[in-house]
């Protein structure tokens, strides 16, 4: 693929040997039609002309001299007569003057001259004469052949000239080509830059954009980046280029200043006037001037650039949309502003960026010492400036002008000065993009400008936040100006310049005084405001981070008088004394290493919304203050805390850190009710032994306590906790795990790695992380159910720890009805113990012989079967299952059949734990939801199949890629419970499952007489 070739310097900044180079065929037009030519341009015109001798034209190949001559001509004229397509030579210098036009830029324009485009364009005529000569001479070439037939043809394509001898005076069709260059020619160029470095590789992707080879679409290109980048640099250097081109021109420079002075009006009429080539224009206003544009240049082929655009009216007074010019019309324009761009649909975008080091080096170069090579004693310090202004084509050009043949001590002096202070013809450009923000956004500029630069950005918009701002919106904002951007990590970007002109904002605040200034970030500022206590009303934020060596000597007072003080963020200092005082107003008080064992007494912490005393002296949380506002916590590494009291008071809180407590003892009550709280952490608290007694944490995501060894229970869950994902549990002593475990319904993964021992558990389907190469049990089934139909807590499970309550998930299937059949929790006595428990569990638990061997395990499908009319009875279900010792997934799957039709497709899948072999119970109710579904007066057949899976553990040792994740269990017995109050002879239990022998015989015979003497007691049918 042909790679493009970037433009020439001569391009752009318009130093051409020839304006005009004539192509044309010797023997045909030499000594009429193209001498007279000639003549009209060199002599009567004084247009530079280049025209080659007949020496040059006898052999086939272009000779360096001509190479060159076409590289220096600005304007390519080629005469197709009949016989210019049988020279190679004309055909070569062809080819070679439109790789030169395509690639650099140039005007290529034919002329016809005795001969129909047609015959040039398909090869007809005289040209396929010649090219019958050519291919028999060059068969071996068709590769050059065929690039002379692509030549011809893009040349007819072109739009030019038509000269037929006879039909045309050839003088006045000479006249009006030579006048026609004449314009082009006497376009005055824009002037690009004395030293133009690194444009050629701008140039090439604005002019890849606007699709030059193109004459179907009008195109429009936004360039743009931050000020001083060379966003018009870059758009004189492509006027220059390929301006002969168009019918029209204009170059619309400054255009924010001029509507500000001038207005749109103006603007209008010198678009007209530079375009139409007429003075006086006038369009009355702007409405009137969109109309006359429209009308006037909608058949014209034009070139408009608008420069430093920076309102959407003005797109719209001036270039409002594609039909309002010519085809093959280009539109550039420049603005500091991409989204003003994208509001005005222009997708076609190109950024400037920074120079590179090589690049910048160069520039600088040309403007501190006049040339591109260094005087080798200055060659550090040159790089030092050039780091300073961090490729910025502005910077780089000041800062080299200003140190132009002074001493090294004066670049040295100078450099240092700069380090301190932006220079302040640099600061007014660039603070004019500032200028324009609205005042919330200037506020985000400046704090990004002063604190954040490299900063994530979720931790830029928390602060943002806290300190008042929306930060969403004025963060888009700032980036579509160029002011700042996300990297793909999702850190801020700041140019540093730009980052110096904000802190040159906030400094001019108070040039003397820092303590008068917003914002404090400057170590020296810093320590002078608390230590001269010269703090004021004035100041909103401060940050600090001091050399380790560094100590503040205060009276702790300084704060006092900082009555808008939001953000106290001290990374890093060292201080004689803990604070005095601290002003109400503060949101964020981020004090790492806080030297005081309390808050200041007379602080009321009311706007208060984050405190991150981390490794700090704290003491005593005084549960006395209210913080209403609070809602980030942190105590990491507080080693002289001992207890956490009440925090009823802090009803906001969302986030609890007290990792690392080491003298942590005790928590308060109320932790564990706190309704907001998302996260609460409390990692490698060592002589930690209790939580709280009970949690509802309604909010909490993430509960953290591994590393605390001395921690043995866990706390009662005594409300359903449904956005919990993750407990960490690693290196506890906890022994077991309370049976309310079961209500952390949105429990996602269960960490209990290097316990002492496994708690015993029973949990819903979640992922258990024992050990750190193993990721717990994991279901065979990785499709997702489509829109599952929750049915909350409606299985039961018992075992010798206590009950857990588990979501059923139905799902919808193409062969299964609406869910007409759902599962519901088991109905309970008045006190509150399960109707059918409350005969049955004494004697369950009481069995330990018959257990069913889990080697291999087999597929078992226990199923029931019983008949209803009228309508389908509230059951109860029982299933008894053996499980392993250790760790086993389960996932249990219910379907319901009437009358042959699926009704229901339910699984319910949980982990169950134990240290021992043991034994449990699942248990749920079905009812029927919709009344007049099944016959009345007809038998309806229920069959209701049911089915265990056994999870197996997802080790990374044992596990193969194709191996199977599952393998079934057998349920050992089940048990069918019709409610009271349903009419006997309505329903009937079939027989095809009698209840097991061995049952009887055993210890379950105690189980089956109470079940009879039940059912004769209250009329209750059953089925074992």
């Amino acid at each position: 693929m042909e790679q493009p070739t970037l433009p020439s310097l001569s391009s752009f900044t318009c130093h051409w040997t020839y304006d005009v180079f004539l192509s044309f065929r010797g023997i045909d037009t030499r000594n009429n039609f193209t001498g007279k030519l000639y003549n009209y341009l060199q002599h009567q015109r004084g247009i530079q002309t280049f025209i080659d001798d007949e020496e040059i034209q006898k052999g086939g190949q272009i000779t360096p001299t001509l190479l060159q001559a076409i590289k220096e001509s600005r304007i390519f004229i080629a005469i197709l007569s009949p016989n210019y397509a049988s020279s190679t030579f004309c055909l070569n210098e062809l080819v070679t003057i439109l790789e030169c036009s395509k690639l650099q830029g140039r005007l290529f324009l034919p002329i016809f001259y005795d001969v129909n485009p047609s015959h040039v364009r398909n090869i007809t005529g005289t040209y396929a004469e010649a090219f019958a000569k050519h291919e028999a001479r060059f068969g071996d070439e068709k590769e050059k052949v065929q690039k002379w037939r692509d030549a011809l043809h893009q040349a007819a394509n072109m739009s030019g000239w038509h000269f037929k001898p006879g039909f045309e005076s050839k003088s006045k069709f000479i006249g009006k080509i030579v006048e026609e260059i004449s314009i082009k020619i006497n376009r005055v160029p824009l002037h690009v830059a004395n030293n133009p470095v690194g444009l050629e590789s701008r140039m090439l992707e604005v002019t890849s954009l606007l699709g030059l080879e193109s004459d179907e679409r009008v195109n429009i290109v936004g360039i743009y980046g931050i000020g001083g980048i060379g966003k018009s640099t870059t758009a004189r250097a492509v006027h220059n280029l390929i301006a002969d081109q168009f019918e029209g021109v204009c170059f619309l420079a400054d255009i924010r200043e001029r509507e500000i002075h001038h207005g749109l009006v103006q603007l209008q009429e010198t678009l007209l006037s530079e375009i139409l080539g007429e003075k006086y224009i006038k369009v009355g206003d702007v409405n009137k001037g969109i109309s006359i544009i429209k009308r006037s240049l909608k058949r014209k082929k034009v070139l408009l650039i608008l420069d430093d655009v920076d309102k959407e009216k003005q797109l719209q007074a001036l270039v409002g949309g594609h039909d309002w010019f010519g085809s093959g019309s280009k539109i550039i324009i420049t603005t500091k502003d991409k989204h003003l761009l994208a509001t005005h649909g222009i997708v076609k975008v190109y950024e400037v960026k920074q120079l590179e080091d090589e690049k910048a080096l160069d520039l600088f170069s040309w403007h501190a010492f006049k040339n591109k090579n260094i005087d080798p004693s200055y060659l550090d310090i040159a790089k030092r400036a050039v780091s300073y202004c961090h490729g910025l084509p502005l910077a780089l050009e000041v800062t080299g002008s200003q140190l132009f043949g002074k001493s090294l001590d004066v670049w040295k002096s100078s450099l240092d000065k700069y380090a301190g202070v932006l220079r302040k013809d640099i600061h007014e450009i660039l603070k004019v993009s500032y200028d324009d923000l609205e005042e919330d956004v200037k506020g985000i500029f400046l704090d990004i400008a002063c604190f954040f630069n490299s900063y994530d950005i979720g931790y830029v918009k928390e602060i943002l936040y806290y300190h008042g701002f929306h930060a969403e919106g004025g963060i888009q904002e700032l980036t579509d100006k160029s002011l700042m951007k996300i990297d793909t990590n999702g850190c801020v970007r700041m140019h540093e310049l730009i980052e110096d002109m904000g802190r040159e904002i906030v400094r001019q605040d108070s040039t003397l005084e820092p303590g008068r200034r917003s914002r404090l970030w400057f170590s020296d500022d810093i320590v002078h405001v608390l230590e001269e206590n010269k703090g004021t009303d004035r100041i909103e934020v401060i940050i600090v981070d001091l050399h380790k060596d560094r100590k503040v000597n205060w009276c702790g007072d300084a704060f006092g008088q900082m009555k808008n003080l939001r953000i106290l963020i001290i990374r890093n200092a060292q201080f004689s004394r803990g604070p005095q005082i601290l002003p109400d107003s503060l949101r964020v008080l981020d004090w790492r290493g806080y030297q005081s064992p309390s808050l200041p007494s007379e602080f009321n912490p009311k706007n208060l919304a984050v405190m991150h005393l981390p490794e700090s002296h704290f003491e005593c949380f005084e549960s006395v203050k209210v913080f209403h506002t609070l809602s980030f916590l942190n105590f990491e590494g507080c080693n002289f805390l001992i207890e956490v009291p009440s925090l009823s008071s802090v009803p906001n809180l969302g986030s609890l850190c007290l990792d690392d407590c080491s003298s942590l003892i005790r928590i308060h009550d109320s932790v564990g009710f706190l309704d907001k709280l998302v996260s609460l952490s409390a990692q490698d608290c060592t002589q930690l032994e209790s939580l709280v007694p009970s949690i509802n944490l309604p909010s909490l995501v993430t509960l953290d306590l591994s590393g605390c060894s001395r921690l043995e229970s866990f706390p009662e869950v005594v409300g359903m906790m449904e956005n919990i994902k993750d407990v960490y549990l690693d290196h506890t002593s906890i022994k077991q795990l309370p049976s309310t475990i079961g209500n952390l319904v949105g429990l996602q993964r269960l960490f209990l790695r290097n316990c002492f021992q496994l708690p015993s558990y029973i949990l819903p389907k979640v992922e258990i992380i024992t050990t750190y190469r193993c990721r717990g049990s994991q279901s065979s089934e990785n499709e997702e159910k489509v829109n599952p139909k929750v049915f909350a807590n409606a299985m039961c499970v018992y075992n010798e720890y206590g009950k857990s309550f588990l979501n059923v998930y139905s799902s919808s299937s193409n062969n299964c009805s609406n869910d007409v059949i759902e599962v519901c929790s088991p109905l309970e006595n008045d006190r509150g113990k399960n109707l059918v428990n409350d005969q049955l569990e004494t004697t369950f638990f009481s069995h330990k012989e018959g257990r069913t061997k889990l080697g291999k395990l087999r597929r078992n499908i226990s199923s029931m079967h019983f008949l209803f009319r009228k309508k389908f009875p509230r059951i109860a279900l029982w299933f008894f299952v053996a499980s392993k010792r250790n760790k086993s997934g389960k996932d249990f799957k219910l379907k319901v059949l009437i009358n042959g039709t699926t009704q229901l497709t339910s699984s319910c899948e949980y982990i169950f734990y134990s240290q021992k072999e043991t034994e449990h119970m699942i248990c749920c109710d079905l009812q029927c939801n919709v009344e007049g579904v099944f016959s009345e007066y007809e038998w309806n057949r229920v069959e209701i199949l049911c089915e265990m899976e056994h999870l197996m553990p997802c080790d990374s040792k044992r596990v193969t890629t194709h191996q199977d994740w599952t393998t079934k269990t057998i349920l050992k017995w089940s048990l069918l419970y019709v409610y009271p109050g349903y009419k006997e002879g309505d329903f009937d239990i079939c027989d095809n499952l009698a209840l097991p022998s061995d049952l009887r015989k055993q210890k379950y015979t105690a189980l089956y007489l109470a079940i009879e003497k039940a059912k004769e007691m209250q009329g209750i049918h059953t089925r074992v």
